[in-house]
């Protein structure tokens, strides 16, 4: 026992006979230390086990229901491998076996946040529920029971891995002291001893305990920016030699970072068939000093107004065109896995199904607290009962209310999808895969820029040009959902090569002092043609229908409607005065359009107004697409 403020806690000191091994499937064996096995075993984080890693690839590859569990495994393993081979090579720079635990915490709680079916739980809480409940007015006196649990509308997963983190600390019994940064983490209950929270190997290693600056700096890792309580600086790791460890998990710079490596892997193997890792890009990662590539983004620049050199992990130019394979596998992902015709299909079902039980579903926190699906991301003890079982809980329930999210989970367990009507690439851009000029060009440009309802509604208007020979209740916007994808590199209309910093050989400097270490610069493309594809991304549309027997009319009516646009018979007059005459109507989007689920993060759009600037490179399968 041993005494806390004004209370005695029963304590448990970890030992290094705590230490365990567990076997993987892409990195054989991984052992966890003391520390880490500590969290692992909390309830806060085997809650992955129940949240698959590749939301809803699994109604199309039936291997492809790996999840957040393993994952997050494997992410600590290349973190501690990456962090370590750096700190051994490069002993200038002054890196610490804490240092070196810390990013391998990050790495395995980076996920911890994620809600059911992954990044699909983001779709629906940001985008599909409030579409939905704009449509439905009348659902809205159903939240006057949770009126006080509002969630801000820029959340995102990250910072549900936040709170988690400091939940699952409380499980240990303890807590991250703000007030007392450079002191172990206070001890707040039963548990786990904080001093105990240390280096185990090497032994006898100086500093070794994990303090609250450490967990700070782990929380930093995973959010990829400065906490919002730290007011735009980092205070985890401050000296500017330090700034490239956060790197490794989340790579602010360029995205290349040992996430990505470990779901291309892990995600491929289980899908695609090609599992492996180009342990290059870890073994041969070094810290130089490099140009910002974002200085828009970057906290330092933005303030100095200019791009400075950072201190980052960059490569040397004979991995050009391993880093270019890497982004290359990235869209072979995509296409074939994450924005499959299939995934986003079941994805679509399971959306409809989410937004119409959450006005009457209710789950009970362990305090016996009543909340709906969409309220958990901000509550730790919310999210904590939240996985991919609650299609079950909809599934048995006797609600009749639900009694529509039921027969839609009956449709899905029967593998009966929505089915594809359309899908058709499109080319607004130049350096396309066609060869388009002029109208086509033009009406692919046109349409790429209107919205998902916008489409439909165009769509649906041509019941009203052909209505002399066509039934007017042949189709209505609630049997088909329009979709539009984006698939890339990592950079969207650019190639993502331009975020990364190559030096030119292995030298002295990089294992010399930290002010002479040698300037990594961005790459010439056209050195590299061979390697560089001609186009860097996909986009297009599709259309899925709700009612099957609908796919052939939906099909027709999009292509008279299309040839239309290409021949310049329908303007933007047209489609205004179209959606304002639809404002009320109850055959309008039913259920809010569909949005893809790709690689991309919310905060990586670096878009300007045309569209035409790259986004930065995705942190987590199966993302969402930003807008």
């Amino acid at each position: 026992k041993t005494t806390g403020d004004d209370h005695a806690f029963v304590l448990r000191r970890l030992t290094l006979s705590d230490t365990i091994q567990t076997n993987d499937e892409v990195h054989v064996s991984i052992e966890l230390c003391p520390v880490m096995k500590a969290l692992v075993d909390t309830q806060v984080f085997q809650r992955l086990r129940n949240v698959v890693q590749l939301g809803t690839a699994q109604y199309l590859y039936a291997c492809a229901n790996h999840n957040r569990f393993q994952h997050s495994l494997g992410v600590a393993f290349l973190a501690e491998k990456m962090c370590a081979k750096i700190k051994a090579d490069q002993p200038e720079l002054g890196a610490t076996d804490k240092d070196v635990l810390c990013v391998k915490l990050a790495g395995l709680l980076h996920d911890i946040g994620h809600g059911p079916y992954s990044h699909l739980y983001e779709e629906f809480r940001n985008n599909r529920l409030p579409k939905f409940l704009e449509e439905h007015p009348d659902l809205d006196h159903e939240y006057d029971d949770c009126k006080n649990l509002c969630i801000p509308d820029d959340w995102s997963h990250e910072e549900s891995s936040l709170i988690m983190i400091d939940a699952a600390l409380e499980e240990l019994g303890l807590k991250i002291d703000m007030k007392n940064l450079d002191k172990p983490l206070k001890q707040i209950g039963d548990g786990v001893d904080a001093k105990s929270m240390r280096v185990f190997k090497p032994p006898g290693v100086n500093d070794c305990v994990l303090t609250s600056r450490d967990f700070v700096f782990i929380k930093e890792c995973i959010y990829g920016k400065p906490l919002k309580e730290s007011k735009g600086s980092f205070i985890g790791r401050q000296k500017e030699g330090q700034e490239w460890l956060y790197d490794i998990v989340n790579n602010r710079h360029n995205g290349l970072d040992v996430d990505k490596i470990d779901y291309f892997a892990r995600d491929s193997g289980r899908t695609i068939g090609s599992r492996g890792i180009d342990i290059k890009m870890i073994d041969d990662a070094r810290v130089a000093r490099g140009k910002c590539s974002r200085p828009d983004k970057c906290p330092t620049c933005k303030e100095l107004g200019f791009p400075r050199l950072h201190y980052m992990v960059c490569y040397p130019k004979k991995r050009v065109e391993a880093s270019m394979s890497f982004f290359q596998r990235r869209i072979k992902l995509h296409s074939s896995v994450y924005q499959h015709k299939k995934t986003n299909a079941a994805a679509c079902m399971i959306l409809d199904i989410l937004c119409l039980a959450d006005p009457f579903l209710r789950l009970q926190s362990k305090t016996g607290e009543k909340f709906p699906i969409s309220r958990a991301a901000n509550r730790s003890d919310f999210l904590v009962r939240l996985d991919d079982s609650v299609l079950s809980l909809i599934e048995q329930s006797t609600d009749e209310r639900l009694e529509e999210a039921r027969a839609l989970c009956t449709r899905l367990r029967k593998h009966d999808l929505y089915k594809c009507a359309l899908d058709k690439p499109l080319q607004p851009y130049d350096n396309g895969p066609f060869d388009l000029e002029g109208e086509d060009r033009q009406c692919d440009e046109f349409v790429w820029n209107m919205s998902e309802h916008e489409i439909q509604a165009g769509i649906i208007h041509e019941l009203k040009v052909w209505e002399e020979t066509s039934n007017p209740n042949l189709l209505e916007a609630k049997d088909f959902v329009v979709e539009k994808y984006c698939m890339h590199h990592g950079g969207k209309t650019a190639n993502p090569l331009g975020r990364m910093r190559f030096f030119d050989e292995m030298n002295e400097k990089l294992f010399g002092p930290i002010q002479d270490l040698p300037v990594a610069d961005q790459v010439n493309e056209k050195d590299y043609t061979s390697v560089v594809p001609i186009s860097l991304q996909k986009v297009g549309i599709r259309i899925y229908c709700r009612d099957a027997s609908k796919r052939d009319t939906v099909n027709q009516f999009f292509h008279q409607w299309y040839e239309r646009m290409r021949r310049g018979e329908v303007g933007e007059a047209e489609i205004t005065d179209l959606m304002g005459s639809q404002e009320g109507n109850d055959n309008v989007a039913q259920y809010s359009a569909a949005v893809p689920l790709s690689q991309d993060d919310p905060e990586d759009d670096d878009s300007d107004d045309e569209g035409q600037k790259q986004y930065d490179l995705d942190r987590s399968p199966v993302p969402i697409r930003s807008r």
